[in-house]
Protein backbone atom coordinates (compact mmCIF):
# COMPACT_ATOMS: atom_id res chain seq x y z
CA UNK A 1 0.00 0.00 0.00
CA UNK A 2 1.12 3.56 -0.68
CA UNK A 3 2.74 5.15 2.36
CA UNK A 4 3.28 8.85 3.09
CA UNK A 5 5.07 10.33 6.11
CA UNK A 6 4.79 13.82 7.56
CA UNK A 7 7.73 15.01 9.65
CA UNK A 8 7.30 18.14 11.77
CA UNK A 9 10.12 19.58 13.86
CA UNK A 10 9.12 20.33 17.47
CA UNK A 11 9.44 24.02 18.44
CA UNK A 12 11.77 24.33 15.47
CA UNK A 13 13.17 27.85 16.01
CA UNK A 14 13.83 27.11 19.68
CA UNK A 15 15.31 23.70 18.83
CA UNK A 16 17.70 25.37 16.35
CA UNK A 17 18.83 27.82 19.03
CA UNK A 18 19.44 24.89 21.39
CA UNK A 19 21.63 23.18 18.79
CA UNK A 20 24.23 25.98 19.03
CA UNK A 21 23.63 26.77 22.71
CA UNK A 22 23.07 23.56 24.66
CA UNK A 23 22.58 25.51 27.91
CA UNK A 24 19.10 26.46 26.64
CA UNK A 25 17.87 22.85 26.85
CA UNK A 26 15.15 22.51 29.49
CA UNK A 27 14.84 26.25 30.00
CA UNK A 28 11.87 28.43 28.99
CA UNK A 29 12.91 30.09 25.72
CA UNK A 30 11.24 32.60 23.41
CA UNK A 31 12.37 33.55 19.91
CA UNK A 32 11.56 37.15 19.00
CA UNK A 33 10.80 38.85 15.68
CA UNK A 34 13.32 40.98 13.82
CA UNK A 35 12.66 44.07 15.92
CA UNK A 36 12.46 42.07 19.14
CA UNK A 37 8.92 43.35 19.58
CA UNK A 38 6.95 40.13 19.84
CA UNK A 39 7.20 36.37 20.33
CA UNK A 40 7.29 34.31 17.12
CA UNK A 41 8.12 30.96 18.77
CA UNK A 42 8.31 29.58 22.30
CA UNK A 43 9.46 26.38 23.95
CA UNK A 44 7.09 23.94 25.61
CA UNK A 45 8.40 25.20 28.96
CA UNK A 46 6.83 28.61 28.21
CA UNK A 47 3.29 27.32 27.74
CA UNK A 48 2.39 26.97 31.46
CA UNK A 49 3.11 30.70 31.86
CA UNK A 50 0.49 31.58 29.24
CA UNK A 51 2.97 33.03 26.73
CA UNK A 52 1.60 32.76 23.19
CA UNK A 53 2.94 33.35 19.70
CA UNK A 54 2.39 36.97 18.69
CA UNK A 55 2.48 38.24 22.27
CA UNK A 56 4.38 41.53 22.81
CA UNK A 57 7.76 41.09 24.47
CA UNK A 58 6.84 43.34 27.42
CA UNK A 59 3.86 41.14 28.28
CA UNK A 60 5.84 37.91 27.87
CA UNK A 61 8.49 39.24 30.25
CA UNK A 62 5.81 40.03 32.81
CA UNK A 63 4.46 36.47 32.62
CA UNK A 64 7.88 34.78 32.60
CA UNK A 65 10.76 37.12 33.51
CA UNK A 66 13.17 34.19 34.02
CA UNK A 67 12.86 33.02 30.39
CA UNK A 68 15.64 33.41 27.82
CA UNK A 69 14.66 35.73 24.95
CA UNK A 70 16.64 35.53 21.68
CA UNK A 71 16.20 37.25 18.31
CA UNK A 72 15.42 35.01 15.36
CA UNK A 73 18.05 33.97 12.83
CA UNK A 74 16.39 32.68 9.67
CA UNK A 75 19.72 32.12 7.94
CA UNK A 76 20.64 29.58 10.62
CA UNK A 77 17.16 28.01 10.66
CA UNK A 78 17.34 27.64 6.87
CA UNK A 79 20.69 25.83 7.13
CA UNK A 80 19.28 23.36 9.67
CA UNK A 81 16.13 22.91 7.60
CA UNK A 82 18.14 22.04 4.48
CA UNK A 83 20.21 19.56 6.51
CA UNK A 84 16.93 17.85 7.45
CA UNK A 85 16.00 17.70 3.75
CA UNK A 86 19.27 15.88 3.00
CA UNK A 87 18.34 13.20 5.54
CA UNK A 88 14.83 12.80 4.13
CA UNK A 89 16.21 12.39 0.61
CA UNK A 90 18.30 9.45 1.80
CA UNK A 91 15.01 7.66 2.49
CA UNK A 92 13.08 8.60 -0.66
CA UNK A 93 13.53 10.54 -3.89
CA UNK A 94 10.06 12.04 -3.47
CA UNK A 95 10.24 14.66 -0.71
CA UNK A 96 8.09 17.77 -0.43
CA UNK A 97 9.84 20.65 1.34
CA UNK A 98 6.51 21.92 2.63
CA UNK A 99 7.75 24.57 5.06
CA UNK A 100 10.85 25.46 7.03
CA UNK A 101 9.98 22.83 9.68
CA UNK A 102 7.68 20.40 7.85
CA UNK A 103 8.14 17.86 5.07
CA UNK A 104 6.13 15.13 3.37
CA UNK A 105 7.90 11.95 2.24
CA UNK A 106 6.42 9.53 -0.29
CA UNK A 107 7.62 5.95 0.36
CA UNK A 108 5.57 4.45 -2.48
CA UNK A 109 4.34 0.89 -1.92
CA UNK A 110 6.29 0.34 1.28
CA UNK A 111 6.09 -3.19 2.73
CA UNK A 112 8.31 -2.93 5.81
CA UNK A 113 7.62 -2.18 9.48
CA UNK A 114 6.23 1.38 9.51
CA UNK A 115 6.86 2.03 13.20
CA UNK A 116 10.48 0.96 12.81
CA UNK A 117 10.79 3.27 9.79
CA UNK A 118 9.36 6.23 11.75
CA UNK A 119 11.63 5.69 14.76
CA UNK A 120 14.67 5.32 12.49
CA UNK A 121 14.03 8.73 10.86
CA UNK A 122 13.26 10.33 14.21
CA UNK A 123 16.43 9.03 15.85
CA UNK A 124 18.68 9.83 12.89
CA UNK A 125 17.57 13.47 12.84
CA UNK A 126 18.02 13.72 16.61
CA UNK A 127 21.47 12.11 16.56
CA UNK A 128 22.86 14.01 13.55
CA UNK A 129 21.17 17.41 13.97
CA UNK A 130 19.96 17.40 17.60
CA UNK A 131 16.47 18.37 16.39
CA UNK A 132 13.45 16.54 17.90
CA UNK A 133 10.72 15.78 15.36
CA UNK A 134 7.25 14.27 15.41
CA UNK A 135 6.37 11.76 12.70
CA UNK A 136 3.05 10.73 11.23
CA UNK A 137 2.83 7.81 8.79
CA UNK A 138 -0.29 6.84 6.91
CA UNK A 139 -1.97 6.28 3.54
CA UNK A 140 -2.41 9.95 2.53
CA UNK A 141 -0.80 13.29 3.26
CA UNK A 142 -3.88 14.51 5.15
CA UNK A 143 -3.86 11.51 7.49
CA UNK A 144 -0.07 11.68 7.93
CA UNK A 145 -0.20 15.34 8.97
CA UNK A 146 -3.00 14.74 11.48
CA UNK A 147 -0.96 11.85 12.91
CA UNK A 148 2.13 13.99 13.54
CA UNK A 149 0.11 16.96 14.86
CA UNK A 150 -1.75 14.77 17.37
CA UNK A 151 1.42 13.29 18.83
CA UNK A 152 3.71 16.23 19.55
CA UNK A 153 6.33 16.55 20.91
CA UNK A 154 8.68 13.81 19.71
CA UNK A 155 5.78 11.50 18.93
CA UNK A 156 5.13 8.85 16.33
CA UNK A 157 1.76 7.69 15.05
CA UNK A 158 1.06 5.13 12.33
CA UNK A 159 -2.41 4.74 10.80
CA UNK A 160 -3.13 1.87 8.41
CA UNK A 161 -6.40 0.30 7.22
CA UNK A 162 -6.42 -1.83 10.39
CA UNK A 163 -6.76 1.12 12.80
CA UNK A 164 -8.14 3.78 10.45
CA UNK A 165 -11.75 3.69 11.68
CA UNK A 166 -10.70 3.92 15.32
CA UNK A 167 -8.42 6.86 14.48
CA UNK A 168 -11.18 8.74 12.62
CA UNK A 169 -13.59 8.29 15.53
CA UNK A 170 -11.05 9.71 18.00
CA UNK A 171 -10.14 12.72 15.81
CA UNK A 172 -12.25 15.90 15.65
CA UNK A 173 -12.72 17.80 12.39
CA UNK A 174 -10.90 20.77 13.93
CA UNK A 175 -7.72 18.64 13.87
CA UNK A 176 -7.78 18.55 10.05
CA UNK A 177 -5.26 20.97 8.56
CA UNK A 178 -7.16 23.88 7.03
CA UNK A 179 -10.32 23.41 9.09
CA UNK A 180 -10.32 26.29 11.53
CA UNK A 181 -12.80 27.32 14.17
CA UNK A 182 -15.24 28.84 11.67
CA UNK A 183 -15.36 25.81 9.36
CA UNK A 184 -15.48 23.41 12.30
CA UNK A 185 -18.50 25.34 13.60
CA UNK A 186 -20.18 25.10 10.21
CA UNK A 187 -19.64 21.33 10.19
CA UNK A 188 -20.87 21.00 13.77
CA UNK A 189 -24.13 22.67 12.75
CA UNK A 190 -24.49 19.79 10.28
CA UNK A 191 -23.84 17.22 13.08
CA UNK A 192 -20.34 16.53 11.77
CA UNK A 193 -17.92 16.64 14.70
CA UNK A 194 -15.45 13.80 14.19
CA UNK A 195 -13.50 12.70 11.13
CA UNK A 196 -15.62 9.54 11.15
CA UNK A 197 -18.74 11.71 10.92
CA UNK A 198 -17.01 13.52 8.05
CA UNK A 199 -16.36 10.42 5.93
CA UNK A 200 -19.79 8.97 6.82
CA UNK A 201 -21.41 12.02 5.22
CA UNK A 202 -22.00 11.84 1.44
CA UNK A 203 -19.24 13.52 -0.58
CA UNK A 204 -21.77 15.71 -2.37
CA UNK A 205 -22.95 17.16 0.93
CA UNK A 206 -19.39 17.77 2.15
CA UNK A 207 -18.61 19.55 -1.12
CA UNK A 208 -21.66 21.81 -0.66
CA UNK A 209 -20.29 22.86 2.75
CA UNK A 210 -16.52 23.09 2.09
CA UNK A 211 -16.36 23.17 -1.73
CA UNK A 212 -13.75 21.15 -3.64
CA UNK A 213 -11.05 21.14 -0.88
CA UNK A 214 -13.60 19.51 1.44
CA UNK A 215 -14.30 16.79 -1.12
CA UNK A 216 -10.56 16.11 -1.46
CA UNK A 217 -10.24 15.78 2.31
CA UNK A 218 -13.22 13.38 2.28
CA UNK A 219 -11.29 11.00 0.02
CA UNK A 220 -7.99 11.49 1.83
CA UNK A 221 -9.48 10.65 5.24
CA UNK A 222 -10.66 7.33 3.82
CA UNK A 223 -7.10 6.46 2.82
CA UNK A 224 -7.54 7.33 -0.87
CA UNK A 225 -4.60 9.49 -1.92
CA UNK A 226 -5.78 12.55 -3.88
CA UNK A 227 -3.24 15.22 -2.92
CA UNK A 228 0.10 14.39 -4.51
CA UNK A 229 3.54 15.02 -3.05
CA UNK A 230 5.19 18.02 -4.76
CA UNK A 231 8.88 17.11 -4.99
CA UNK A 232 9.60 20.19 -7.11
CA UNK A 233 8.59 23.73 -6.23
CA UNK A 234 5.86 24.95 -8.61
CA UNK A 235 6.50 28.21 -10.44
CA UNK A 236 5.16 31.19 -8.58
CA UNK A 237 2.16 33.10 -9.89
CA UNK A 238 3.07 36.11 -7.75
CA UNK A 239 6.34 37.41 -6.31
CA UNK A 240 6.10 39.79 -3.36
CA UNK A 241 8.21 41.33 -0.63
CA UNK A 242 7.37 43.79 2.13
CA UNK A 243 5.96 44.14 5.61
CA UNK A 244 6.35 46.56 8.48
CA UNK A 245 8.34 49.76 7.93
CA UNK A 246 9.79 49.27 11.43
CA UNK A 247 7.48 51.78 13.03
CA UNK A 248 5.41 54.71 11.80
CA UNK A 249 7.23 57.01 9.39
CA UNK A 250 6.66 60.29 7.54
CA UNK A 251 10.18 60.82 6.19
CA UNK A 252 10.04 60.17 2.40
CA UNK A 253 13.77 59.38 2.28
CA UNK A 254 13.52 56.69 4.98
CA UNK A 255 10.45 55.15 3.33
CA UNK A 256 12.10 55.11 -0.10
CA UNK A 257 15.27 53.57 1.38
CA UNK A 258 13.16 50.87 3.00
CA UNK A 259 11.32 50.25 -0.27
CA UNK A 260 14.65 49.91 -2.09
CA UNK A 261 15.77 47.35 0.49
CA UNK A 262 12.69 45.29 -0.31
CA UNK A 263 13.20 45.79 -4.05
CA UNK A 264 16.67 44.28 -3.73
CA UNK A 265 15.21 41.23 -2.00
CA UNK A 266 12.44 41.17 -4.61
CA UNK A 267 14.92 41.15 -7.51
CA UNK A 268 17.09 38.54 -5.81
CA UNK A 269 14.05 36.26 -5.69
CA UNK A 270 13.37 36.85 -9.40
CA UNK A 271 16.98 35.97 -10.20
CA UNK A 272 17.07 32.80 -8.06
CA UNK A 273 13.75 31.51 -9.37
CA UNK A 274 14.66 32.50 -12.95
CA UNK A 275 11.42 34.39 -13.54
CA UNK A 276 10.38 37.87 -14.65
CA UNK A 277 7.26 39.98 -14.22
CA UNK A 278 4.98 42.00 -16.49
CA UNK A 279 3.24 44.20 -13.90
CA UNK A 280 4.74 45.89 -10.83
CA UNK A 281 2.48 46.98 -7.96
CA UNK A 282 3.31 49.09 -4.91
CA UNK A 283 1.12 49.16 -1.80
CA UNK A 284 1.62 51.60 1.07
CA UNK A 285 -0.49 51.43 4.21
CA UNK A 286 -0.89 54.35 6.60
CA UNK A 287 -0.83 54.22 10.38
CA UNK A 288 -4.62 54.59 10.27
CA UNK A 289 -4.96 51.49 8.07
CA UNK A 290 -5.71 53.30 4.80
CA UNK A 291 -4.07 51.56 1.82
CA UNK A 292 -2.72 53.29 -1.29
CA UNK A 293 -1.98 51.30 -4.44
CA UNK A 294 -0.21 52.07 -7.73
CA UNK A 295 0.04 49.58 -10.61
CA UNK A 296 2.88 49.98 -13.13
CA UNK A 297 2.32 48.08 -16.39
CA UNK A 298 5.79 47.34 -17.72
CA UNK A 299 6.35 47.54 -21.49
CA UNK A 300 7.83 44.02 -21.42
CA UNK A 301 8.43 41.20 -18.93
CA UNK A 302 11.59 41.89 -16.97
CA UNK A 303 13.65 41.06 -13.90
CA UNK A 304 16.04 43.98 -14.47
CA UNK A 305 16.84 45.84 -11.25
CA UNK A 306 17.27 49.19 -13.02
CA UNK A 307 13.93 48.92 -14.83
CA UNK A 308 12.10 47.98 -11.63
CA UNK A 309 13.84 50.78 -9.72
CA UNK A 310 12.42 53.29 -12.19
CA UNK A 311 8.99 51.68 -11.85
CA UNK A 312 9.23 51.99 -8.07
CA UNK A 313 10.24 55.66 -8.32
CA UNK A 314 7.24 56.39 -10.55
CA UNK A 315 4.89 54.58 -8.20
CA UNK A 316 6.17 56.44 -5.13
CA UNK A 317 5.88 59.79 -6.92
CA UNK A 318 2.25 59.04 -7.84
CA UNK A 319 1.09 57.97 -4.39
CA UNK A 320 3.26 59.47 -1.65
CA UNK A 321 1.56 62.15 0.42
CA UNK A 322 3.83 64.46 2.43
CA UNK A 323 2.86 64.57 6.09
CA UNK A 324 1.08 61.20 5.98
CA UNK A 325 2.37 58.52 8.38
CA UNK A 326 3.03 55.10 6.84
CA UNK A 327 3.47 51.72 8.55
CA UNK A 328 3.53 48.94 5.93
CA UNK A 329 4.68 48.40 2.36
CA UNK A 330 4.31 45.64 -0.20
CA UNK A 331 5.98 45.15 -3.59
CA UNK A 332 4.11 42.73 -5.85
CA UNK A 333 4.99 41.31 -9.26
CA UNK A 334 2.42 39.51 -11.40
CA UNK A 335 2.00 37.85 -13.85
CA UNK A 336 5.17 35.78 -13.57
CA UNK A 337 6.84 33.80 -16.32
CA UNK A 338 10.13 31.99 -16.87
CA UNK A 339 13.04 34.07 -18.11
CA UNK A 340 13.61 31.35 -20.72
CA UNK A 341 10.28 32.22 -22.36
CA UNK A 342 11.54 35.64 -23.35
CA UNK A 343 11.78 36.47 -27.05
CA UNK A 344 14.75 38.63 -28.04
CA UNK A 345 13.88 42.16 -29.13
CA UNK A 346 15.70 45.19 -30.56
CA UNK A 347 13.69 47.32 -28.15
CA UNK A 348 14.40 45.48 -24.89
CA UNK A 349 14.36 47.36 -21.59
CA UNK A 350 17.55 45.92 -20.13
CA UNK A 351 20.97 47.50 -20.42
CA UNK A 352 23.60 44.76 -20.92
CA UNK A 353 26.32 46.57 -18.95
CA UNK A 354 23.96 47.26 -16.04
CA UNK A 355 22.83 43.63 -16.05
CA UNK A 356 26.44 42.41 -15.80
CA UNK A 357 27.14 44.77 -12.90
CA UNK A 358 24.02 43.56 -11.09
CA UNK A 359 25.05 39.92 -11.63
CA UNK A 360 28.49 40.63 -10.10
CA UNK A 361 26.77 42.27 -7.13
CA UNK A 362 24.56 39.20 -6.65
CA UNK A 363 27.56 36.86 -6.86
CA UNK A 364 29.35 38.81 -4.13
CA UNK A 365 26.24 38.83 -1.93
CA UNK A 366 25.73 35.12 -2.42
CA UNK A 367 29.28 34.47 -1.25
CA UNK A 368 29.53 37.01 1.58
CA UNK A 369 25.91 37.54 2.68
CA UNK A 370 22.79 39.40 1.62
CA UNK A 371 23.26 43.21 1.50
CA UNK A 372 27.08 43.03 1.56
CA UNK A 373 26.72 45.23 -1.54
CA UNK A 374 23.53 47.26 -1.73
CA UNK A 375 22.07 50.32 -3.41
CA UNK A 376 23.19 53.65 -1.99
CA UNK A 377 19.57 54.77 -1.54
CA UNK A 378 19.04 52.05 1.08
CA UNK A 379 21.32 54.12 3.36
CA UNK A 380 18.28 56.26 4.17
CA UNK A 381 17.03 53.24 6.15
CA UNK A 382 20.37 52.40 7.77
CA UNK A 383 18.86 51.55 11.16
CA UNK A 384 17.36 48.42 9.60
CA UNK A 385 20.76 47.16 8.43
CA UNK A 386 22.34 47.69 11.86
CA UNK A 387 20.24 44.77 13.08
CA UNK A 388 21.72 41.76 11.27
CA UNK A 389 18.67 39.67 12.19
CA UNK A 390 16.77 41.71 9.60
CA UNK A 391 18.94 40.56 6.69
CA UNK A 392 17.03 37.31 6.17
CA UNK A 393 13.30 36.69 6.19
CA UNK A 394 11.59 33.34 6.20
CA UNK A 395 10.71 33.85 2.52
CA UNK A 396 14.44 33.92 1.75
CA UNK A 397 14.83 30.23 2.67
CA UNK A 398 15.18 28.59 -0.72
CA UNK A 399 13.19 25.57 -1.83
CA UNK A 400 10.27 25.44 0.56
CA UNK A 401 6.79 25.53 -0.90
CA UNK A 402 5.07 27.62 1.76
CA UNK A 403 5.68 29.08 5.24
Amino acid sequence: MKIIAHVDADCFYVSCERVRDRTLIGKPVCVLGNQGACVIARSYEMKPFGVTVGMPIWKARQLCPEAVYVKRDFQWYGAVSHAMQDIFKSYSDRVEFYSVDESFIDFGNYEGDLSKLGYKMQNEILEKLHIPVSVGISLTRTLAKICSDKNKPFGLKVVTPENLEEFLKSTTVSEICGVGEKLAGRLKNQMIETCFDFVSTPAKRIKSILNKPGEEIWYELQGKSILEIKDAKPQRKVISRGGSLWGHHKDPKYIFGFLMRNLERFCESLLKEEVEIGVFTLLLQTQKGECFKVVENLSDFTSDFGVLTEALKRAVKKMFILGETYSYCHLIGSPVRSTYAKQMSFFGLEDERRTRIYQIKQNINEKHGLFTLRSASTAYANKVFKDKASDYEIVDIAGKICF
